[in-house]
């Protein structure tokens, strides 16, 4: 591992590369200079614990360059390798003397944090889960409390260079969490790595509205037999448009939350988990609304509306160890969740063996939107019917931030109702009447059947 001898001139003559990578000194074999691809440097050095070419391989950092000279750098090597030559561990001892706390792992503090903040107190946490997944990767098995400011910044811009928003919800969510985790009582890590940075990226106002040409073709296009996603999903993306409701709570909604289903004011009752600032929510139905809902609930003793049918094991007829036949359903529901609504309109590129599955928007031939620009596309159809803005915005449950909010709570019901029916009135004279297809339309979901030309709708039973 000999190369050139490391001196201050050396070290600050070294650039960053697309890659790690790192320079060994002349003098001393095993101590070096590592140099990150954020430009980060440190000193390192590397040796096996133990005699032969199986004994492990450890590398131990010994100070970030700036804080020691290399000359102190190298004495400092010297002596920890003199001390493994005797049979020493030093970066085991390091660990083993690290406090039990500061010994976390960054997936184990990422966990914790989801189960005892996230979870907790954040509604939203699903989305924090998604985000943290690349650094959980990355970091899977470093110290939390070893991660730096530079370690961030480099994750930030591999996210950052095809997902810019993603980066800045990620630097958002690690920013939260290293707070979280520096707080008395827990200081599971010395300092918030990301506490002075930035962000790294501008974000342009989310501002796409679906045309009405474009709702019609989405509307109708759900109905397609080819339609590369499942039913539920198709009508949990119908529910967004007729209700304004976030993505993630038209994808949770339960049976037992639709409260005067059949009587004269539908409403769907959105627990406090499902709501920003942690509050019970009512939303009133109008009749496409309830249409969807009726088409979703296909079997008896169903929990959620938009439910998934997923094979359930030995459900393809095997048997158990002693021969006999397994009593098992062949199949059972599943809630279908947020993301795969945006999973099914995205589609996936193919990744090794697996195939490429095309999404909803390229099957339709569709400009990239969201399900939640279904939400803002539904808020402005209904404002251009007449609707007052701030109904629509208690009907979007948009709270206002003044001291009066939290004394005032009227639900606004009646406005809501009105806001609804606007928005029914609006999307019907968009969408129109179906488009009538050379073939007729079949609609399966589990045991029934619909037969769908033109207007007329045949509704039959088929058994499995």
């Amino acid at each position: 591992m000999s190369g050139q001898t490391i001196t201050k001139t050396l070290v600050d003559s070294l650039e960053k590369r697309t890659g790690e990578y790192t320079i060994w000194d002349a003098k001393l074999p095993g101590f070096g200079v590592r140099v990150r691809p954020t430009g980060a440097k440190s000193f390192i050095i590397v040796y096996r614990a133990g005699t032969g070419r199986t004994a492990p391989v450890r590398r131990l950092t010994l100070a970030a360059v700036g804080k020691i000279a290399p000359e102190v750098a190298r004495t400092e090597a010297k002596i920890l390798l003199g001390t493994v030559a005797n049979g020493a561990d030093p970066a085991a001892e390091k660990r083993a003397n690290r406090p039990k706390r500061e010994r976390l792992t960054f997936d184990e503090l990422a966990q914790l944090y989801l189960d005892q903040y996230a979870k907790v107190r954040k509604s939203s946490w699903k989305n924090d889960e998604g985000y943290l997944k690349k650094a959980r990767t990355k970091w899977k098995r470093r110290i939390a409390a070893e991660i730096t400011d530079d370690d961030v910044a480099e994750l930030l811009e591999e996210i950052g260079g095809t997902a810019p928003v993603g980066a800045n919800r990620t630097q958002s969510v690690l920013h939260t969490l290293f707070s979280w985790a520096k707080e008395p009582g827990r200081k599971h890590v010395p300092a918030n790595p990301v506490a002075d940075m930035r962000r790294r990226y501008q974000e342009s106002p989310r501002e796409r509205v679906l045309s009405d040409d474009e709702i019609k073709a989405l509307w109708w296009g759900l109905d397609d037999p080819a339609l590369p996603a499942g039913r539920p999903i198709a009508l949990a993306l119908r529910f967004i448009l007729a209700t304004m409701v976030r993505p993630g709570q038209s994808a949770g909604l339960l049976v037992p939350e639709l409260v005067g289903f059949t009587s004269d004011d539908p409403q769907y009752h959105i627990p406090k988990n499902r709501v920003k600032k942690r509050r019970e929510v009512i939303v009133p139905m109008n009749g496409l609304a309830i249409s969807v809902v009726r088409e979703a609930i296909v079997s008896e003793g169903q929990g959620a509306v938009f439910s998934s049918w997923t094979a359930t094991p030995n459900s393809d007829g095997s048997q158990s160890a002693d021969g006999s036949p397994v009593d098992r359903p062949p199949r059972q529901l599943s809630p279908i969740t947020r993301d795969a609504l945006s999973a099914a309109l995205n589609g996936r590129p193919a990744k090794g063996k697996r195939p490429a599955r095309k999404g909803i928007r390229e099957h339709l031939g569709m400009a990239h939107f969201t399900p939640h620009d279904l939400r803002r596309t539904a808020a402005t159809i209904a404002r251009r019917g007449g609707a007052k803005r701030e109904d629509v915005k208690a009907l979007l449950d948009h709270l206002e931030g003044d001291v009066t909010a939290t004394y005032d709570k009227y639900d606004m019901l009646p406005e809501k109702r009105t806001v609804v029916a606007i928005l029914e009135a609006e999307l019907r004279k968009i969408v129109g009447t179906r488009p009538v297809s050379r073939a007729p339309l079949l609609v399966v979901s589990e045991n029934v059947v619909s037969i769908v030309e033109g207007e007329r709708r045949i509704v039959g039973s088929v058994n499995r």
